[in-house]
């Protein structure tokens, strides 16, 4: 799918193509979905029973037994249930394997420590790298998460300078995907404001705690902060663009009859 510019790779932002695209958006790329919904973002009912049921079940297990291994043991017992579940029902086995490839490496930092609190060091590792990558961003102006939401709702294949403009030039937009990322950010600083200390103190009951609190509801809870944010602005945005677009005679429900037979007679 070839794009000479940006208003060209914004008509593949149609209802036929965004509803195909929609279905598997999740995370902040459901930002970019004209229907959000804080549970398509969290990946549904599915998607959090898949997300919180391990860690759960790691912290009960270590709280009950004090044993690191068995524990690993057993919780890797359950992800391999998971996999084999997906798999089952016809899943591919990349996306089978996906869906548990952070508790792995969970699992496996915890293993091989022989430290239960290492279960929870990927993902202090993870807000830390996220939380920089966005103020990387925004003291370069160019909001991360407005990266983000803008190439899934363009999908852009070529010309991406102009595709940046495209949206980079409304300034109203930018303020918006601008706040959002703080917003963003915060979160990433207050995991890692509680869990760290935590896990210096090895105080694992409440580091389990924390982490499960500002995991997905934390997580969805910014989605829909962020949403209400965005929306407006983002809905003038793609109104401007629909405009922009029929001005031309070039927009993909109206045909442009300018090179056609019936348009040159």
């Amino acid at each position: 799918m070839e794009r000479t510019d940006a208003k060209e790779a914004v008509t593949d932002d149609t209802p036929e193509t965004r509803g195909a695209a929609q279905q598997s958006r999740t995370g902040i790329a459901s930002l970019a979905s004209d229907d959000f919904s804080v549970v398509n973002a969290i990946g549904g009912v599915r998607g959090v029973v898949e997300s919180v049921v391990p860690s759960l079940l790691f912290l009960a297990l270590y709280l009950v037994t004090h044993d690191t291994a068995l524990t690993v043991e057993i919780s890797l017992g359950l992800c391999v249930a998971e996999v084999i579940v997906r798999l089952a029902q016809r899943q591919t086995v990349m996306g089978a394997i996906s869906g548990s490839v952070m508790v792995l490496v969970c699992l496996v930092a915890a293993f091989t420590s022989n430290d239960a609190r290492n279960y929870y060091l990927p993902g202090c590792i993870i807000n830390a790298v996220f939380g920089v990558a966005l103020l990387v961003s925004q003291a370069f102006r160019v909001p991360g998460i407005g990266l983000v939401v803008e190439f899934m709702r363009t999908l852009p294949t070529s010309n991406y300078r102009e595709w940046y403009r495209a949206w980079h030039g409304d300034a109203r937009l930018v303020h918006a995907y601008t706040v959002v990322s703080w917003v963003w950010i915060a979160l990433f600083v207050v995991r890692d404001s509680f869990q760290i200390p935590l896990y210096l103190t090895n105080n694992v009951t409440w580091l389990g705690g924390i982490a499960l609190a500002l995991g997905v509801p934390g997580f969805a809870l910014i989605c829909w902060i962020s949403y209400l944010i965005i929306q407006e602005p983002l809905h003038e945005h793609r109104l401007a663009e629909k405009a922009a677009h029929e001005a031309e005679g070039d927009t993909p429900d109206t045909p442009n009859t300018k090179d056609t037979p019936e348009g040159r007679g």
